[in-house]
């Protein structure tokens, strides 16, 4: 595994809407939808530039706002977003070594009982993925010019998701012997985070070649 860094996700970093898409599984779309709405209060609301962004621990009531969370009033659903709020901060470390330590908590109002385990230990899961993608994938402005590579080589992490998405995991491993398994994974899953924007550069098809090539490991800044 890649040694800890400065991008572990504590518990009020702020994320961007997409990077909070990848983890929980629920769409940007629905996620700005549920900003705009009002079902997530606005304390969990930040702004990373110009861009919407949430605070970490916002991540499982994404996820139970998304799903069982619309079932509810407005009402008891900011109720049942608080109590996730609290159990998230109280049990940042635990869950995020142990996602499945969330599996008992359940939301009570009168007659009503919800389940908040489930979504609250999925989020957890993808946040822990999203962070493993952040310690695996830097950017070096001396480094095929500021372009995601991942740690420790010069291969760009869209050459890696658009050849998955051409060929099977194996074959892509094969024309990239400089990358594990997880690497691609990582690499994918931040491409997804991070939408690319304009057009590719040339020769981002050339995937044997740069595969071979690799540079010294430097922390993201």
């Amino acid at each position: 595994m890649p040694t800890s860094n400065k991008t572990e996700i504590g518990p009020a970093k702020a994320i961007l809407i997409s990077e909070a898409a990848v983890a929980t599984g629920v769409s940007v779309r629905k996620i700005n939808r549920l900003i705009d709405d009002g079902v997530l209060p606005q304390s969990v609301c930040v702004k990373l530039g110009a861009r919407r962004a949430l605070r970490a621990f916002a991540a499982p009531m994404v996820s139970f706002g998304a799903s069982d969370g619309a079932k509810l009033s407005k009402g008891m659903r900011l109720e049942a977003m608080g109590v996730i709020e609290k159990f998230a901060k109280e049990n940042w470390t635990r869950l995020r070594a142990d996602p499945e330590h969330a599996k008992r908590l359940r939301f009570e109002s009168g007659c009503v009982m919800i389940s908040l385990g489930e979504p609250v230990s999925t989020a957890m899961v993808g946040l822990n993925k999203l962070d493993d993608a952040l310690r695996r994938i830097v950017a070096d402005p001396g480094v095929r010019g500021g372009l995601p590579v991942v740690r420790g080589t010069r291969i760009n992490v869209y050459e890696i998701a658009d050849a998955i998405s051409k060929d099977r995991m194996e074959i892509t491993l094969e024309d990239f012997p400089a990358l594990s398994r997880e690497d691609a994974e990582a690499a994918v899953l931040y491409a997804m985070a991070h939408p690319r924007t304009g057009r590719p550069r040339a020769g981002s098809g050339s995937r044997r070649l740069v595969s071979e090539k690799t540079v010294e490991s430097t922390d993201a800044a």
